[in-house]
C-alpha cells in the first residue's frame, strides 16, 4: 500500500478538531450523536458481525457511542464561535502593527497560519486499494453539507447504494449558516410572476450569455449553461423531496416556508434538514465524525474509494462506481488561499464559514492529478472584521453581532483618509441591486491601498443603528428575530458580539481621536482631518462626497469614547477549485476525465470565471452560493449514477 504523506494525516487531525469544536450543537443533535458513527443504513461488509462493526469505530458492543473529539481548553481556532465570544487566547502572534495591512512599507498583511485551522497547500497522494475493504457502496459521497446531501439523496433515489461521509458530528455543513439560495429564473413560482434574468420568459441560453458578459468571458460557457439550464430543475426536485420553498420579496431568491428576506437568519437549515430526511428515506448510509483523508486509486487509474480518519482510526470505504467530492472549498486554509486566490488572501479580513472549508477534497483532487479552474476567484460579503490582525482567529460566525455591526453605513475611509463608498441594501424598487450591494461593497472595501478599510464612530453608535435600516443579511441580530433559535444563545443580542470585539481590542475604543488614529495605524493627522471634514458635512446636513450618504445617515463624530475597526471582504466562498466538465467529472492536467471521480461546487471550480473578487452574478454564481452547492450536488448524483451504473433504477 502506498504510504499517505504526513501532511494528509495532519489535515485529518485538523478536520476532526474543527468538527468537534465548531458550530453549536443544533436542536436534535443528541439524538443524532447517538447514531452518528454507526452506519445509518447498516451496510457492513459481508460477514462482518455487529461486534466487529462497532469495534471498527471504537464503540462498545452494547452500542454506546464515543463522544466527539473535544479541543483542549486552551485552544482557540476558526469556528469556535460556540465559546460565547471569549476574547482570543494569549498566543505568540506578532503585534498588530507588524501584521496588519497598514504597515509603514505598504506591503500586504501577512497571513498567519497559526490563526487558521489549516495551512497546507500540498496535494494529498492517493492510496493503493487495501486487501480488504471495511465498507462498500456503489457511490461514496464526501461531505454532508448542502451539496453532499443532494448528491447522496439523488444517487440513492436513482438506485445506487450510497455512503455519505461527514467530518462533523451533524449534517448541513455551511448550509447551517446560509440564509437563502438564488435562482435567476425558470422556477414555476418565478414564471407565475413573470420574473427572469436577463428577461422573461426564461431562456437559459440568454442567461448564459448575460452571465458570460458579467464574467468578462473568462468562465466556461458549458458549465455556466449547465447551471442556467438545470438550476431550477434542482430546486424543483428538492421541493418534491420535501423542501418547502417560497418566494421572498425579491423573486431572484427563494427561501424555505415561513422565512422571509426581512428576517435573514440561517434559513437554509430547514432545507438541509429536509434533504437529510429524504436521504434517510432513500437509504443513504450517513457516517458522521468521519473526515475523508485520502482517495484510493487502482492500477488502472480509477478512483475506487475513500479513506476516512474516524475517531477509532482509518477506515476504508469502497466505491464500486464513483466517488463524489462535495466537502466545500478552502476558505479556512491559509496556504491554499495564498497560492490559488491571492486577492482573497490579501483582501479579505476574515471568513464566516465556521463549518470546515479546510480544502482536503481539493488537495485530494490535486493528488490524483486534477487540474484547477477559476484561479483567483472567490465570493465575499462586505464588512469582514479583521480579527486576525489583533491576534484573533480568521473564521467567525456571521451572525455574531460584531460582524453585522461592521456592515452598517458608518463613516468609512481608507488609510489615506479618503472616503469609501457605501452601497445601500434597503429594498425599494430594484431588489436585485440591493442584493448586489452586499458583494460589490466587499470589492470596494478590499481594494484600497493596504487592502483594508476603516469604520469610525463615537459614543452614540447604538442610537443610529435602527435608522440605517439595512436589509438581507445586514439586519442586526435581536432576540425577537424570526428563527433566532438557530443562533447561539450568546449572540441573540447584537450587543454581545460588539462587547466581545471591544474586549479583544478588535473594535478599538479610545478616549481621543488621536489615540484611535495611532492605534489603527494611521499617520498623524490622517484620521483627525478626515473626521473634521465629515463633521462639517454633518453640520450642513449634506454630504459632499462623490457617493453621498443620505441626510439621515450623517451623524457627527464628536463625543468620546471613539471607536474604530479595520474591515475588508468577508470571505464566504472559494471559486477556484478542481476542473470539471459539464457532467461534473473531474478532469486531469492531461485534459482527460479522471475515472470514477466527480466533484460539486465549491470543491470544483468553473462556476464563475477567473479573477472574480466577489463571484457574481448575484453573490457567488447564477444560484448564489448555497444554491450552487445544492445544484452541484444534485447534478453529481444524477450524472454519477447515469454514467457509471448504466441504468436508472427505483425512480
Amino acid at each position: 500500500m502506498t504510504n499517505r504523506a504526513s501532511d494528509g494525516k495532519a489535515a485529518g487531525a485538523n478536520q476532526r478538531t474543527e468538527g468537534a469544536a465548531g458550530a453549536a450543537e443544533p436542536q436534535g443533535a443528541k439524538t443524532l450523536a447517538s447514531s452518528c458513527v454507526e452506519s445509518s443504513a447498516g451496510s457492513r461488509r459481508p460477514g462482518m458481525s455487529r461486534r466487529d462493526f462497532l469495534a471498527a469505530f471504537g464503540l462498545a458492543a452494547a452500542g454506546t457511542v464515543a463522544g466527539p473529539v473535544i479541543a483542549h481548553a486552551e485552544e482557540y481556532h476558526a469556528g469556535d464561535w460556540s465559546a460565547d465570544g471569549e476574547a482570543a487566547r494569549a498566543r505568540d502572534i506578532p503585534p498588530s502593527a507588524a501584521t496588519n495591512a497598514s504597515s509603514d512599507d505598504g506591503t500586504y498583511r501577512v497571513l498567519n497560519g497559526n490563526l487558521f485551522p489549516a495551512d497546507d497547500a500540498s496535494p494529498i497522494p492517493p492510496l493503493d486499494p487495501p486487501g480488504r475493504w471495511d465498507f462498500e457502496a456503489d457511490v461514496v459521497v464526501v461531505g454532508a453539507g448542502a451539496g453532499g446531501l443532494n448528491a447522496a439523496a439523488r444517487a440513492a433515489e436513482l438506485g445506487a447504494r450510497v455512503i455519505c461521509l461527514e467530518s462533523m458530528k451533524y449534517w448541513g455543513g455551511n448550509g447551517q449558516e446560509a440564509g437563502m439560495c438564488g435562482i435567476l429564473g425558470g422556477m414555476k413560482k418565478q414564471d407565475e410572476v413573470k420574473f427572469a434574468l436577463p428577461e422573461w420568459p426564461f431562456d437559459p441560453m440568454k442567461l448564459t450569455k448575460w452571465a458570460m458578459d458579467e464574467y468578462h468571458y473568462s468562465g466556461d460557457p458549458k458549465l455556466i449553461y449547465l447551471i442556467a439550464s438545470r438550476g431550477a430543475e434542482s430546486l424543483e426536485w428538492m421541493a418534491d423531496c420535501g423542501v418547502e420553498w417560497r418566494l421572498g420579496k425579491v423573486p431572484v431568491y427563494v427561501a424555505p416556508k415561513n422565512a422571509t428576506l426581512d428576517h435573514h437568519v440561517l434559513k437554509m437549515k430547514d432545507a438541509t434538514d429536509a434533504m437529510k430526511t429524504f436521504g434517510d428515506i432513500k437509504g443513504v448510509d450517513f457516517r458522521f465524525n468521519a473526515p475523508a483523508s485520502a482517495l484510493y486509486r487502482d492500477a488502472s487509474g480509477r478512483i475506487v474509494g475513500v479513506q476516512a480518519d474516524t475517531l477509532a482510526g482509518p477506515v476504508s470505504f469502497h466505491a464500486t462506481r464513483a466517488v463524489i467530492l462535495t466537502a466545500g472549498g478552502f476558505c479556512n486554509n491559509a496556504a491554499l488561499l495564498e497560492k490559488y486566490i491571492p486577492s482573497a488572501a490579501m483582501g479579505c479580513g476574515c471568513s464566516y464559514l465556521t463549518g470546515g472549508e479546510l480544502g482536503e477534497c481539493f488537495r485530494m483532487g490535486l493528488g490524483v492529478g486534477a487540474d484547477v479552474s477559476g484561479f483567483n476567484s472567490s465570493a465575499s460579503f462586505d464588512g469582514g472584521v479583521d480579527w486576525a490582525s489583533d491576534g484573533g482567529t480568521w473564521a467567525h460566525f456571521l451572525y455574531d453581532g460584531m460582524e453585522q455591526f461592521a456592515r452598517q453605513p458608518w463613516f468609512t475611509i481608507d488609510r489615506c483618509g479618503n472616503r469609501i463608498r457605501y452601497m445601500d441594501s434597503r429594498v425599494e424598487v430594484d431588489g436585485a441591486s440591493a442584493i448586489y450591494a452586499l458583494g460589490d461593497l466587499a470589492t470596494i472595501q478590499m481594494t484600497p491601498p493596504g487592502h483594508r478599510s476603516y469604520i469610525i464612530m463615537d459614543s452614540h453608535y447604538a442610537d443610529y443603528l435602527e435608522g440605517f435600516g439595512q436589509e438581507h443579511c445586514r439586519k442586526l441580530i435581536t432576540p425577537d428575530l424570526e428563527q433566532i433559535y438557530k443562533v447561539p444563545e450568546h449572540y441573540r443580542d447584537w450587543h454581545h458580539g460588539v462587547e466581545d470585539a471591544i474586549k479583544a481590542d478588535v473594535l478599538k475604543r479610545r478616549d481621543t481621536l488621536e489615540q484611535l488614529e495611532a492605534d489603527l495605524g494611521f499617520a498623524p493627522g490622517v484620521l483627525t482631518e478626515a473626521v473634521a471634514r465629515w463633521n462639517e458635512c454633518c453640520e450642513k446636513g449634506e454630504d459632499d462626497f462623490m457617493y453621498p450618504m443620505p441626510p439621515e445617515w450623517l451623524h457627527p463624530i464628536k463625543d468620546p469614547p471613539f471607536y474604530g475597526c479595520r474591515i475588508a471582504g468577508n470571505l464566504y466562498g472559494t471559486k477556484a477549485g478542481l476542473l470539471i466538465n459539464d457532467e461534473m467529472q473531474v478532469v486531469g492536467t492531461d485534459g482527460k476525465v479522471i475515472p470514477g471521480l466527480y466533484a460539486g461546487w465549491h470543491t470544483a471550480g468553473g462556476a464563475v470565471g477567473e479573477n472574480s473578487y466577489t463571484g457574481d452574478v448575484i453573490l457567488g454564481s447564477l444560484m448564489g452560493d448555497v444554491g450552487l452547492a445544492f445544484c452541484g450536488g444534485y447534478l453529481c448524483g444524477d450524472f454519477a449514477v447515469k454514467n457509471e451504473m448504466g441504468e436508472v433504477r427505483g425512480v
